[in-house]
């Protein structure tokens, strides 16, 4: 990003903060950057004053795992030892051994080895910088530790000796991609300490080697410290990710300062519990992947301060549990999460469904949260069963289990905090999002999916999110899947509900057009009806209200009321998964029709009191970062004088068993 570019951003910002916290935020960046200037002093100093020391984090019977499990790790710690290094969207990819920690295998191209702080990572010219990044975050380490303590073969322990002293040796602290933020070095330190407690005992003859790997690790600790994220304007899991680094480094380190530094940030982290976390459980970028990312950090951090008796406090307990149930809840019966809102596949621990998802050669899915959930069991003592059919009701967690006289839907959630609302019945489920814009409205993970509706059919989606395919490699394709017409909603006049920045620095912004109303729910007349609105065209004229009403007899059915003055286009859109086939009946008139053909058959009908127009369309989802599929979607279109309302019915057959 140029100077320039930064500095109008900053503007901007600046705009809508208090001349207080503006001067907090002045007296901050002054100490951060003493800090920074300091650091190679400390960098320089030839003696290390810490230990490395078990923190009691593993304590792993390995051999109690099921087989399913187990099969996981030796596949992937194989590929590993190999030269080959599982991706999400990729597969194991031949980088070969040691494996080069600058480079970006997509593009081709790779990063200087100049001082960190002067290295531009965002360059538009075709590569991604999360490539370099991701690799060296080593969360392969703990992989081998697991797979050596179950096969007892020290070929997985000897490879990850090797591959970090490579590590060590080609990254000096403050050179090169991967010391060029805080949050690289905390998610890497993390897995190295896992890695080093995993394999357990380490002798004599491993001593040097440890003491360097101590030393690196207390350069990691000082890099974090002096770079982290803080900022009194915006906190984000880049933040989150710091203090947990910074707790989990306190925590396996022993020597000056150490113990009151686990306080301190157990303290912190605390902190972002109450400040990234809804009362309701929903992390507060409006994202559904990086509510996974953030609620591996606290678990991390929960167990952390666990095993070093420094919390976690009752407080904080009972809202990680709640991350759990908002994940539980929007879990489909497969145990996947919709890619809804940015998704980069980032991860502190890789658990069995990331392995098999990165070893996979086909239908890669990397939101499956199955074995999550299962560790918020275990630590949390839920009712058994499927964790998405738990039903525990919280005071902003509205729960309908029946409607009148007759159960309609087994359960009816709406999380006012965080804008989403889940309806599920024995064989449909359906997501209705009415999201904010992330981290009070700056938005840097939201996408244009305001009142977009998922549904799924029995164990198949039928309308998906589009996803998230990439962030810098393509400013384009990015901008393209978070856009409103990469959604299930309404699109007025070709516009975005909120726009995007038009400088090449600005995907990660996003204006704060549309705000939203809470989700309202009723009963009527043996209907659960769930109702919100946004203004995000306001500056066309027009409010948006959708209207979501669910019967329990295999039809949704949604009321798109458009009010406001001026003549205007619209579009309703619903994206579909690539193995459904579009029908269309009747493609223009004031009642038009389709039939979607796929794993059951699936009726939508549209109506209006003006012309409307019906076509299908192909357009582009990701189930993975770095990958896309081609899929249709279903377009119907006009114009309109508002107040308009279209009326859409969705029905479906017996599904298959």
């Amino acid at each position: 990003m140029s100077g320039g570019n930064r500095l109008s951003k900053l503007l901007v910002r600046l705009r809508r903060e208090s001349p207080i916290r503006l001067a907090q935020e002045a007296v901050w960046r002054t100490t951060k950057r003493w800090r920074q200037l300091n650091l190679q002093k400390q960098l320089e100093r030839p003696e290390c004053p810490v230990v490395f020391r078990p923190a009691g984090y593993y304590c792993p019977n390995l051999l109690h795992l099921s087989q399913r499990t187990q099969n996981a790790i030796m596949a992937y710690a194989d590929a590993v030892c190999d030269g080959q290094f599982p991706w999400f969207a990729y597969g194991p990819v031949k980088l070969g051994l040691p494996p080069r920690w600058d480079f970006d295998f997509v593009s081709g191209k790779s990063w200087p080895k100049t001082r960190s702080e002067n290295l531009q990572v965002v360059r538009h010219d075709g590569s991604d910088v999360k490539v370099p990044w991701e690799l060296s975050r080593m969360q392969f380490l703990p992989v081998l530790g697991k797979a050596w303590r179950l096969s007892g073969d020290q070929r997985y322990r000897a490879a990850g000796k090797d591959l970090l002293s490579d590590w060590i040796e080609k990254n000096p602290s403050g050179a090169g991609v991967n010391w060029t933020i805080a949050m690289e070095a905390a998610l890497r330190a993390m897995s190295i300490c896992f890695f080093l407690e995993l394999a357990l005992p380490w002798g004599a003859d491993d001593a040097p080697w440890l003491r360097q790997v101590t030393s690196n690790l207390w350069k990691h600790l000082l890099f974090i410290e002096a770079h982290n994220e803080f900022s009194h304007l915006s906190r984000s899991n880049h933040y989150l990710s710091n203090v947990v680094g910074l707790l989990c480094l306190s925590s396996y380190l022993d020597g000056p300062q150490m113990k009151a530094r686990r306080r301190l940030y157990a303290n912190l982290v605390g902190r972002e519990m109450f400040h990234q976390v809804y009362e309701d459980g929903g992390d507060f970028e409006a994202s559904f992947g990086y509510h996974l990312l953030v609620l591996q950090m606290f678990t991390s951090a929960f167990l952390l301060m666990k095993a070093q008796g420094t919390g976690p406090t009752e407080e904080f307990s009972e809202r990680l549990k709640r991350m759990y149930k908002y994940v539980a809840a929007l879990a489909d019966p497969q145990g996947r999460l919709a890619h809804v809102g940015d998704c980069d596949d980032g991860r502190v621990e890789l658990l069995t469904d990331d392995l098999e998802t990165m070893m996979a050669l086909e239908n890669r899915y990397s939101l499956r949260v199955a074995d999550q959930l299962g560790i918020g069991e275990a630590l949390f003592d839920m009712p058994g069963g499927s964790p998405a059919d738990d039903a525990v009701c919280y005071a902003n967690v509205d729960r309908v289990t029946s409607v009148g006289n007759d159960t309609v839907a087994e359960n009816v959630r709406v999380f006012r905090n965080s804008g989403v609302a889940v309806v599920k019945s024995s064989d449909a489920e359906a997501v209705f999002l009415a999201i904010p814009n992330g981290m009070a409205g700056k938005g840097s993970h939201t996408h244009n999916d305001k009142l977009s509706v998922l549904l799924n059919l029995g164990n198949h989606h039928l309308f998906v999110d589009s996803g998230c395919a990439g962030y810098t490699r393509n400013a384009s394709l990015r901008n393209r899947f978070r856009a409103t017409a990469a959604h299930n909603t309404i699109q007025i006049d070709d516009e975005e509900q909120n726009r995007f920045s038009k400088s090449p620095g600005g995907l990660f912004s996003i204006s704060d057009d549309a705000q939203l109303s809470p989700i309202t729910m009723e009963n009527l007349d043996g209907e659960v009806v769930l109702s919100a609105s946004h203004d995000g065209y306001h500056r066309l004229g027009i409010i948006h209200k959708r209207i979501m009403r669910w019967n329990g007899q295999r039809q949704l059915t949604l009321d798109d009321e458009l009010t406001g003055y001026g003549k205007h286009t619209f579009a309703a859109r619903f994206h579909l998964p690539s193995h459904c086939q579009i029908a269309i009946r009747q493609d223009c008139g004031e009642l038009v029709s389709c039939s979607i053909h796929g794993p059951s058959r699936v009726t939508m009908t549209f109506r209006a009191a003006s012309e409307l127009s019906l076509s299908s369309d192909t357009a582009q989802t990701s189930s993975a970062f770095g990958s896309i599929s081609e899929s249709g979607v279903i377009v119907v279109s006009g114009t309109f004088i508002p107040p308009f309302t279209l009326y859409s019915a969705i029905s479906w057959e017996d599904l298959p068993t």
